[in-house]
């Protein structure tokens, strides 16, 4: 009899502690159901999808609004500036409850009414890749052109052996993009005295036409020139195309920046020498995060403050990556065409 009892105790001992489990696990699994966060909506204008970074950028906002429980709104401007401006006032006459733009021009009086209109309806506003000069912004995203540029001009100066003559292809002057990825790279080759900078010219809109006009003036006046650092992957296609016609290819170290397809294909051709991948999903994965956060009214954490105008811009800088043919097998997953000259992967 005492037996019995004992193990009866036991017994509701067990019951009661597994009933414990189950009413704690069920309060549990209800507060994670009550932590979903409430539906919010995003709004994206995107420069121009025709641009090799934004078709990442908008995979990765596209694979974390079901999981955030945002509605996204994504509008491509086409480089159309009376595009961006009435894409703006759509996303603005949604409601949205944040706004992230990629700008066309960091420089663009067109767009600042609307600007300052979605200012006073408190919508949050996030500049991704370049930011728009003398704005207030809640945020600016963008990946590490800085030291984009300085991955160039060390890669480009230890290929030359710290001496020779070099060209800089620059972007748009008037985008804050081009004017970092050129502090960048000055940044390496003030240093090395051997360097002979023979020409640093921008060029319109990134123009790659304007980029191979630029490789064929110089070429002429120099012809032992040994390197080429451009600021995009389609400017240094360009003078890969004249160098190319004038069988100097290995003579002349070559570096771009967006690890084009067009790009990585030629490092895999050993016509380009290397190019940077600025990441652009991650760029898109953490743009949204903080786009999200803001639209909670949440606080996110930043890298840094810049002044911006008469402004001070929060930041969050995302990283880049040198590409040459040692590490280009990390480029076939976005860029399959490339299986066809990697073989193997170790």
């Amino acid at each position: 009899m005492k037996t019995f009892k004992k193990n009866y105790l036991f017994i509701n001992i067990v019951i009661i502690l597994i009933l414990s489990i189950l009413i704690l696990t069920g309060c549990e699994r209800e507060e994670k159901v009550s932590k979903v966060p409430p539906p919010k909506t995003i709004g994206v204008s995107i420069a121009c999808m025709e641009d090799v970074n934004a078709p990442f950028i908008k995979e990765a906002m596209e694979d974390l609004k079901e999981r955030n429980n945002i509605k996204l709104i994504w509008l491509d401007s086409g480089e159309d500036e009376k595009k961006e401006k009435e894409n703006l006032r759509k996303l603005l006459e949604e409601n949205v409850d944040a706004i992230i733009i990629q700008p066309i021009k960091s420089q663009n009086e067109k767009i600042k009414e609307i600007v300052k209109e979605i200012k006073e309806k408190k919508i949050p506003l996030i500049a991704i890749d370049r930011i728009i000069e003398d704005t207030e912004l809640c945020a600016y995203v963008t990946s590490n052109n800085f030291q984009l540029g300085i991955e160039q001009a060390r890669y480009l100066t230890e290929q030359i052996k710290n001496e020779g003559q070099i060209l800089l292809l620059k972007g748009d002057q008037e985008d804050n993009v081009a004017i970092e990825i050129n502090a960048g790279n000055m940044e390496i080759l003030r240093k090395t005295m051997k360097i002979d900078i023979i020409a640093e010219e921008w060029h319109k809109d990134w123009s790659a036409e304007l980029a191979e006009a630029t490789v064929r003036k110089n070429l002429e006046k120099y012809p032992d020139l040994k390197g080429i650092l451009a600021s995009n992957s389609e400017m240094a296609m360009a003078a890969v195309k004249v160098l190319k016609e004038k069988n100097l290819l290995d003579k002349v170290i070559t570096v771009g920046a967006d690890a084009s397809k067009e790009a990585c294909l030629a490092i895999a051709r050993e016509e380009l020498d290397a190019d940077v991948d600025k990441m652009p999903y991650i760029l898109g994965m953490v743009t949204f995060k903080i786009a999200a956060n803001l639209a909670r009214e949440e606080t996110w954490a930043y890298d840094k403050e810049i002044e911006n105008g008469e402004y001070k811009v929060p930041v969050k800088v995302t990283p880049i990556m040198l590409i040459d043919k040692y590490n280009l097998v990390t480029m076939r997953y976005r860029w399959p065409e490339l299986n066809e000259y990697i073989k193997t992967v170790k």
